[in-house]
């Protein structure tokens, strides 16, 4: 699909930009200084310069792997006397002397394939044991990764995110229509263009698929099991079937419309956004796709919400409340919460143990995963957009619209560079990647010296000990509407039976009000059984808890 006169323009638009637009990438010089090299440098097809991306989006695609066979160096046996690893110590990996790439083009402009490149590895195997350098082959799959780039003018562009290299490019839709976020899954590439979503083949390019949607789009799909879901205007999302045609597209109402893109968990069918009306969803997104609970919030949660492992969702709102949300059960568990006097509307980033979230007042905060206690002596300050994150360093924009860089254990401020201004934010969650995007539209993909291939954001499992009793309202139950009670309700204005959760008066069991008392009542500054925010009690409903002040 990528004709000679586009390869064409793409090398000559590489030149132009890489000259006239440094400023908005990294030099030479700064990447000495940050250990980092350029693993490539190449300008997405954008009719105007990157002002004209709609929306660009990386995807691993564990299930079409790269498969590379090594030169390594053989690993010699402890000498005499020396003493051997000990048990639980880890052995030293061998060295890496070449990798050839099974996928590697050859002189016909195929794949060599994995045959072909242990041939060419073990003629270079005999060659270095004439100069005395014992060698073997060793085997290595790593995840693929995809850049997709969706512009104004429907070019589709797919282009690994290790290389740069095109894949396939291909026209979608009507440019005279606008283009929302692109959906992403192993095999598929939603776009949503005007009232029209197409699916395209992630390996190909090809379209297969347009269908015309329920209502207007709010903001673009995501694709989570066999469905691409899209948040519609007003109180609403739909879900279309990824070219099963005998499945059926679904409608589900909900309390408010979405404020941002939902979220995916990793390995999971499990997404969650926030909603106008201070409701925080989780959908299942398996079989028959489902609201599986709601959350009430304390504030609008307007940013996009942060994902983890076993079906973990990090967020902030409005009011400065800080939330970990586990999916992994139907009803839902609040992990831990956290409040600050801060409003947060910024999507926050899950590195490792460390939950990232910046206030709107540039403040940026580290929380533990497991408990939300505060991981920095300090917050950083002047922070605006969190980019990438590995090697120990968090890249940040700061308020001004520079690029920082912030110690990750410390949260202390390694550097600042003001005149690297990238026009447009290409966010890296997954991998140990940086990408700058200048305002010609090219992309600089940079990483540490030492990372020949990439690594992946992984968290720590939760501790099943951790989970504290179900504090999400599940959907679809009676009781469940938060204006109106009945047994079992989550009414914050009244309330009645038990559990109701009136916080001005209640009755029964369970009484939510927090300036009177009763028997369970979730008084915080008395109260027998009391859900106090500044102490424990049993059974407590504390909407502060997990304060690591």
């Amino acid at each position: 699909m990528i004709r000679s006169t586009a390869l064409g323009f793409i090398l000559i638009a590489s030149g132009m930009a890489s000259i006239g637009y440094a400023s908005d990438l990294m030099t030479p010089e700064i990447m000495r200084q940050l250990g980092l090299t350029q693993s490539w440098a190449r300008p997405i097809p954008v009719p105007a310069g990157a002002q004209t991306i709609a929306d660009q989006q990386l995807h691993v695609h564990e299930e079409n792997p790269r498969e590379y066979v090594e030169i390594v160096e053989k690993l010699k046996a402890p000498a005499a006397g020396q003493a051997a690893p000990a048990e639980g110590e880890e052995a030293p990996s061998p060295k890496v002397i070449a990798r050839i790439a099974a996928d590697r083009l050859g002189m016909d402009g195929q794949p060599i394939g994995q045959k072909e490149a242990e041939r060419l590895a073990s003629n270079e195997i005999r060659r270095l044991k004439r100069r005395g350098i014992d060698a073997e082959i060793n085997f290595r799959t790593v995840p693929r990764i995809n850049l997709y780039s969706i512009s104004t003018d429907g070019t589709l562009d797919c282009r690994d995110a290790e290389t740069g290299e095109p894949i396939w490019m291909v026209g979608v839709g009507d440019r005279r229509l606008p283009y929302g976020a692109l959906g992403t899954s192993e095999e598929y590439i939603t776009v949503i263009n005007g009232s029209n979503l197409y699916t395209v083949e992630s390996a190909t390019g090809e379209v297969i698929e347009d269908v015309d949607l329920i209502g207007a789009p709010s903001l673009g799909a995501i694709n989570s099991g066999r469905y691409a879901m899209v948040p519609i205007v007003g109180s609403g999302v739909a879900g279309y079937p990824l070219a099963e045609p005998d499945r059926v597209p679904f409608k589900e109402i909900v309390v408010g419309e979405a404020l941002a893109l939902p979220t995916k968990a990793p390995k999971s069918t499990r997404i969650a956004w926030g909603t106008d009306r201070s409701f925080v969803y989780v959908m299942e997104m398996q079989g028959n796709p489902t609201v599986m609970f709601r959350l009430k919030t304390d504030g609008i949660v307007s940013g996009r919400i942060a994902t983890a492992t076993d079906d973990r969702f990090f967020f902030g709102s409005e009011n400065g409340q800080v939330y970990a949300l586990s999916g992994k059960i139907r009803t839902g568990r609040v992990l831990w919460t956290v409040p600050f006097g801060e409003p947060f509307y910024n999507e926050p980033i899950v590195i490792g143990e460390q939950v990232l979230i910046r206030s709107s007042y540039g403040t940026l905060y580290s929380l533990d995963i497991n408990n939300g206690a505060l991981t920095w002596e300090k917050p950083a300050s002047n922070a605006d957009e969190m980019i990438a994150a590995f090697g120990g360093k968090l890249y940040v924009t700061t308020l001004s619209g520079g690029l920082a860089v912030i110690d990750l254990k410390t949260g202390n401020r390694i550097a600042t560079y003001p005149y690297i201004r990238p026009t447009k934010l290409l966010v890296n969650r997954i991998t140990n990647r940086l990408y700058l995007v200048s305002d010609s539209g090219e992309v600089q993909c940079l990483r540490d010296e030492a990372d020949e291939l990439p690594t992946f954001n992984i968290q720590p499992k939760l501790r099943a000990a951790e989970e504290p009793e179900a504090a999400a309202t599940p959907q679809n139950q009676p009781g469940n509407d938060p204006f109106g009670g009945g047994g079992g309700g989550n009414d914050p204005f009244g309330g009645g039976g038990a559990g109701g959760a009136d916080p001005f008066g209640g009755g029964g069991a369970g009484g939510a009000d927090p300036f009177g008392g009763g028997g369970g009542g979730n008084d915080p500054f008395g109260g027998g059984g009391g859900a106090d925010p500044f102490g424990g009690g049993d059974g407590g409903a504390d909407p502060f808890g997990g304060n690591p002040f």
